[in-house]
């Protein structure tokens, strides 16, 4: 009957109702249900990227689509400093920064690489950001395609997820995850952060996946079959390789992998996790050679991240210093920092992990038994990701967790948040089925609640943009973040500097990638004679065209009197707070720059804003004169 096409009304309803129609029905429902999820979420929830890695990515990938190479726009000056040691080392003259061909030494290549090639079918007017002005349905066009591409990514991770659902415990269940995967909030925010979140989560999943395959193979009473364990091993070596070379600190996900080969690998244990570590460095050796030849270190400034946020360089001192003394950098201050992260993340981020409570069914689960052995091994290996990527997260977080609080690349707790929704949803699937009903459709009904419940998060956003399409309440927010990042103000102010011209700015990953110019971070100093200040790049790199301050930095809180005698127009590290703030206070009260050669500053509007730009010419006046 279900084998065959339905003919007369009867056999079309037992087809829908018991039959294969039944199955196809309900993909059809969830694929109507999704489709308007994701219309509504884009219209009114979407905005464009606030993650400085987002913005820093989709240039490199830029450059990457139009023949420039692995190259950045946004460069910090650590990585010139390291570039000029690698440079003498080398007996090359690292004197001058070459114009837009310095490279990166900041990002992994595997996700600019996808951009890229997303920007190469793409028309190349889109890979720009043109002029925007704030409306409720506006967004940068490259930004939007970057986000419907991480849309489908979303799609594979439930995929996935509903797939080791049945595997790992049964369609129920995985179904029960997948729902839950697709209705968390903070997964969506992520697929529209422009970030490299759901690429590294689905390749997550695939190493959990031939995990799975692995064990089972492993055992001695499995029959021998042609893709054996060793073979297997190597698969997961080269995921988590991929994995690296997305984000490079999830390359420490090798520990648990290796740990679990070894404890249950049986017989060929040490040569499943030699296959694997072999594949793992085989892959990640190129790129680690060409870091080391450009900067001396195998992850270029990314190795400095254990230091960034300590004591002796809090906030984003480090990145923005040319000579570090990171031997300075006391192994207290290191613990300390570890420490006082890891008490943030017990208390603030490991109970709300994935945006979930389905993550506190998983925490609970750790103390029941499972009968199956597969189910116990793999949960393991989940406990171990998140303890590993837990320690990772305390000693590597930095300056990017503040800018952009959650939704970052610092996030490593949320990668293994999908697998750990398996768990929780086999223990909540537990429950459900020890209540008693009083008739069968109720245990649907209650299944359907928690599951709303836990999507309580997206199901209000989708009703807030219900009420605003049909106008009976405002837009939470438009979809510019603002402050700080106003596309249309960074063009307008940047778009009058020559294309060779170099840009200094409080946000340089801003500028590289809506004001498409090279762009330096500020250094430390303004200007005292020293090597870390304005001059350091201005006379011995390159002359600086332009300086933009964002309300980052502009409208920063006063913790201190600016107005005190003998204050203003002292720009030295023997004064307290930051001298660059001093500039922008001196250049509002005085309406004129001092200490800097930068003597035009752009006047209609922008500064009452908080975004201030100075320039040797007034290059504005000659493009509107055109």
């Amino acid at each position: 009957m279900t084998s065959e096409t339905p003919k007369g009304i009867q056999t079309w309803i037992h087809f829908l109702e018991e039959g294969a129609g039944q199955l196809w029905l309900e993909r059809f429902l969830m694929a109507v249900i999704l489709g308007v999820v994701v219309v509504m979420y884009h219209f009114v929830e979407a905005r464009n990227f606030s993650a400085p890695e987002a913005m820093d990515q989709a240039q490199i990938a830029r450059n990457l689509a139009e023949g420039r190479g692995f190259t950045t726009w946004n460069i910090r000056p650590l990585s010139m400093h390291l570039r000029q040691e690698s440079d003498q080392s080398h007996g090359r003259s690292g004197s001058v920064l070459p114009v837009r061909h310095h490279p990166d030494l900041e990002n992994a290549p595997v996700y600019p690489i996808l951009e890229a090639a997303l920007f190469k079918v793409l028309p190349a007017g889109t890979r720009y950001a043109a002029a925007a002005v704030p409306a409720p349905i506006h967004r940068i066009p490259a930004e939007m395609a970057i986000s419907w591409m991480n849309i489908g990514l979303l799609l594979v991770v439930v995929v996935q997820v509903y797939r080791l659902g049945c595997r790992l415990f049964d369609p129920v269940v995985g179904g029960l995850a997948a729902a839950i995967v697709c209705g968390t909030d903070l997964f969506w925010r992520f697929a529209y952060s422009g970030l490299s979140t759901l690429l590294l989560m689905s390749l997550l999943l695939l190493v959990v996946r031939v995990l799975v395959t692995w064990e089972a193979r492993s055992r001695p009473d499995a029959p021998p079959v042609r893709l054996g364990p060793v073979l297997l091993s190597a698969g997961v070596g080269a995921l988590l390789a991929l994995m690296c070379l997305t984000r490079y600190s999830t390359g420490w996900l090798v520990i648990p992998a290796a740990v679990f080969l070894l404890v249950f690998g049986g017989a060929r244990r040490w040569l499943s996790a030699g296959a694997m570590l072999a594949v793992f460095l085989l892959l990640l050796t190129p790129w680690m050679v060409r870091t080391w030849r450009l900067s001396g270190l195998p992850f270029g400034t990314a190795s400095f991240a254990l230091f960034a946020g300590t004591e002796t360089f809090p906030d984003d001192r480090l990145i923005r210093s040319f000579s570090p003394n990171v031997a300075s950098v006391a192994l207290g201050e290191v613990a300390a920092k570890a420490i006082n992260n890891a008490i943030h993340q017990f208390q603030d981020e490991l109970p709300r992990l994935g945006g979930s409570w389905l993550t506190g069914f998983f925490l609970v689960s750790l103390l029941l038994p499972f009968r199956n052995p597969t189910l116990s091994r793999m949960r393991l290996f989940a406990a171990g990701s998140l303890a590993v990527l837990f320690v990772a997260q305390a000693l590597g977080r930095t300056h990017l967790s503040t800018l952009s609080p959650e939704v970052n690349s610092e996030n490593l707790l949320v990668l293994v948040a999908p697998v750990l929704f398996l768990f929780g949803a086999g223990l909540l699937h537990t429950l459900l089925d020890a209540l008693e009903y009083p008739f069968p459709l109720m245990k649907s009904i209650v299944a359907g609640i928690v599951v709303t419940a836990m999507c309580l998060p997206l199901v209000f956003a989708m009703a807030s943009a219900g009420l605003s399409v049909a106008n009976q309440i405002p837009r939470r927010h438009l979809p510019m973040v603002d402050p700080p990042y106003r596309p249309d103000i960074i063009r307008d102010l940047i778009g009058s500097v020559p294309a060779d011209g170099l840009v200094m700015s409080d946000l340089p990953w801003a500028v590289a990638w809506y004001g498409a110019h090279e762009c330096v971070g500020l250094p430390l100093r303004l200007s005292n004679k020293h090597v870390e200040d304005f001059f350091a790049v201005h006379d011995w790199q390159r002359q600086v065209a332009g300086l933009y301050l964002s309300p980052v930095l502009c409208n920063s809180p006063m913790q201190r009197s600016y107005f005190q005698k003998g204050l203003l127009g002292q720009f030295d590290d023997k004064q307290p707070g930051d001298p660059w703030f001093d500039f922008y206070l001196n250049v509002s009260l005085r309406g004129r720059v001092v200490a800097l050669p930068l003597k035009f500053v752009y006047g209609p509007g922008y500064a009452e804003e908080g975004h201030l730009f100075c320039a040797e010419q007034e290059w504005w006046n000659v493009r509107r004169s055109r």
